[in-house]
């Protein structure tokens, strides 16, 4: 199947020569560095009281900065929250937090981790803040607003943020290009107080799309190249970072049709099989977002609309064929670039990619550089996450251990995408636990090893 775009046609937001640039080897050979500013400055709580919901008795202050940096020539912003005392001798040991999908249309006013109606980002910042920690937080290009002025690079977001997931290979960018900013810079721009960060004790949290992000960042950054930037210890959570050309036949139809969660018969039994023992061939995963309210197609209203594609093959087809024009539009050397689906007798079909995506695609990302990932990571994964599945998760794990690096697996019964027990039973029956709190309290034991008191 050829897209037909015609390449000349307003070619919109940003070229880039070669989509090999994204690979991982490229990125290890790339030099990162910035200059970061402080824009703003705040001294109100994150999420809004007096108290921190998943780590009580943690009672201490921060002060929370917007700074400015610039990555590849985009000018974007940060959140760098702060402990409220004075610094150890080395620094504050730091967090460096990649957040996840926020879209392109809430971008521009995107809090970055501290608005009380964002909370689980929000009580991230708030609780390790409070446990003594800098938490830095880049919002990527394009992301949020200071003092009435968007960050540049809205763009990339219109041009790769697709199927396939590209715009992360530029936010991790962004996140070693801050990095390597703060490394340079001078505590004592800061108003308020003077300090400086730590990088002995220097940690990562990522969360779903930040995951992927992350993982980037740390193939980049693993064995032997750039030492200075590379944390001790990273826990990636909801980590959207499975095979890009999986994750498009995959994920983009769990959000648009019904196919592929139901059974054969039409059902919601949470499996492919029916109550009738019929089977559903393009099966998926049992379980669609909670926010779906029901997974019962009779009791939809609004969900019609959402889940309106008719199966899964149509659905699978349509993410494809919008990630194959915006590749054609924005990657020079991808002119002509088609693909082909094909059915089998079974009802079940495939996508067959063109040669130069199915051949770059696997370099790009962090899932398949085991071999870099060798630092200690922990995954944290929700049960009922179709983003973030605990084989996909356990099958980079086995693969990071084989290669003789560190990586533990943490599974949270019955939680969703955010680390939350759902109100709807269907998805997490009664008694199931938030397992938001417990993650960050396994995070911060985990790092008080590295910690330096």
């Amino acid at each position: 199947m050829n897209t037909g775009n015609d390449r000349e046609k307003n070619r919109p937001g940003t070229i880039i020569s070669s989509l090999s640039e994204l690979k991982i080897e490229r990125l290890r050979q790339r030099d990162y560095q910035s200059n970061v500013s402080v824009e703003a400055f705040s001294t109100k709580n994150c999420i809004g009281g007096n108290t921190v919901t998943s780590l009580p008795g943690i009672k201490g202050k921060y002060k929370s900065y917007m700074a400015a940096f610039t990555s590849d020539g985009v000018r974007q912003y940060a959140r760098v929250t702060v402990p409220d005392k004075p610094a150890p001798t080395n620094g504050f040991p730091t967090i460096l937090f990649l957040h996840g999908y926020i879209g392109k249309d809430k971008a521009p006013n995107y809090s970055i981790g501290c608005r009380p109606e964002n909370m689980y980002y929000s009580e991230l910042t708030d609780a390790f803040a409070r446990a003594g920690y800098a938490v830095l937080s880049p919002g990527y290009r394009g992301h949020a607003s200071v003092n009435g002025e968007p960050a540049e690079g809205i763009e990339y977001l219109e041009a790769f943020d697709q199927g396939a997931g590209l715009s992360t290979q530029f936010y991790a960018i962004d996140a070693l290009n801050f990095a390597a900013g703060i490394l340079d810079m001078d505590g004592s721009k800061f108003p308020e107080q003077s300090f400086k960060f730590d990088m002995s004790q220097f940690f990562m949290v990522g969360h779903s799309q930040g995951g992927d992000a992350g993982l980037t960042y740390l193939a980049v950054t693993g064995e032997g190249h750039r030492d200075d930037l590379k944390p001790v210890h990273a826990a990636l959570w909801s980590g959207a970072f499975i095979n890009r050309l999986t994750a498009l036949e995959v994920e983009k139809p769990m959000e648009m049709t019904s196919q592929a969660f139901l059974s054969g018969d039409g059902s919601w039994t949470g499996t492919a099989i029916g109550k009738n023992d019929e089977e559903n061939p393009n099966f998926i995963f049992g379980y669609p977002p909670d926010w779906i309210e029901t997974p019962d197609p009779q009791n939809w209203t609004w969900q019609k609309e959402t889940w309106s594609e008719p199966d899964v093959k149509t659905a699978a087809v349509k993410s494809a064929t919008k990630m194959y024009v915006d590749l054609e539009a924005h990657v020079d050397d991808l002119l002509g670039i088609s693909f082909e689906v094909s059915e089998s007798e079974y009802g079940t079909f495939s996508i067959r990619h063109d040669p130069r995506i199915a051949r770059l695609f696997p370099q790009i990302g962090g899932f398949y550089q085991a071999k870099y990932l060798q630092e200690n990571i922990t995954f944290h994964v929700p049960e009922k996450d179709h983003y973030s599945r605990i084989e996909w998760n356990r099958d980079l794990c086995d693969r990071i251990l084989a290669e003789g690096g560190d990586c533990d697996l943490i599974i949270y019964p019955h939680n969703n995408h955010s680390m939350r027990a759902s109100k709807h039973e269907w998805f997490s029956p009664a008694g199931t636990k938030d397992g938001y709190p417990q993650m960050i309290k396994n995070m911060t034991t985990k790092f008080s090893t590295y910690k330096d008191d």
